[in-house]
């Protein structure tokens, strides 16, 4: 079927229609009876829970609207809080961090100041210790040149000997315990 036909067909149900009212006057009567006999009906038994209905509905959907706006508003605030808390947050972690490097510097120094210190005790007792062994080997020498002394002045007196002789027994005696 096409267009046309259908349109024609449409055309004529509704020239059908017409002529019936025309014609028929006890049909349209008829109907327009049983619409308001249907309206009284629907009008006395239903049209008070349909509209109790629409007004139960209509206050619910309000309700909902009210309470998003409300949660809405409560988002926004929750948000806005969450937001504070964060920079809240983050200022603290800065001065936080802040303290910490501090800390580490302070720490830092001390370590320094005290390896210093150490540094330098120890320095003065290796001076302390080369001293004493200065000392040490100063007093051995002492000793040393006190033996030599008197071996050559035991070796003097035994031989009664002449002063170049005594000179040369001298060197003799150093060279001997000097090696």
């Amino acid at each position: 079927m096409n267009l046309n036909e259908i349109f024609n067909e449409l055309v004529s149900n509704l020239e059908d229609g017409l002529n019936s009212v025309i014609n028929r006057p006890d049909i349209v009567l008829l109907n327009l009876i049983a619409f308001f006999v249907l309206v009284f009906i629907v009008k006395r038994f239903f049209w008070s829970k349909v509209t109790a209905f629409l007004a139960k509905r209509q206050e619910m959907i309000q309700e909902a609207i009210t309470t998003a706006e409300t949660e809405r508003k409560h988002a926004i605030q929750i948000q806005a809080q969450a937001s504070k808390d964060y920079e809240a947050m983050k200022e603290e972690t800065r001065i936080l961090k802040e303290k910490l490097t501090q800390e580490a510097y302070e720490q830092q120094e001390e370590m320094i100041t005290a390896a210093k210190a150490e540094a330098k005790r120890r320095l003065e007792q290796a001076e302390k210790d080369i001293q004493y062994e200065i000392e040490q080997a100063n007093e051995e020498i002492k000793e040393s040149i006190k033996t030599i002394a008197f071996a050559a002045a035991e070796k003097i007196v035994k031989r009664e000997i002449d002063e170049s002789l005594h000179q040369d027994l001298i060197e003799e005696i150093i060279r001997e315990n000097t090696r």
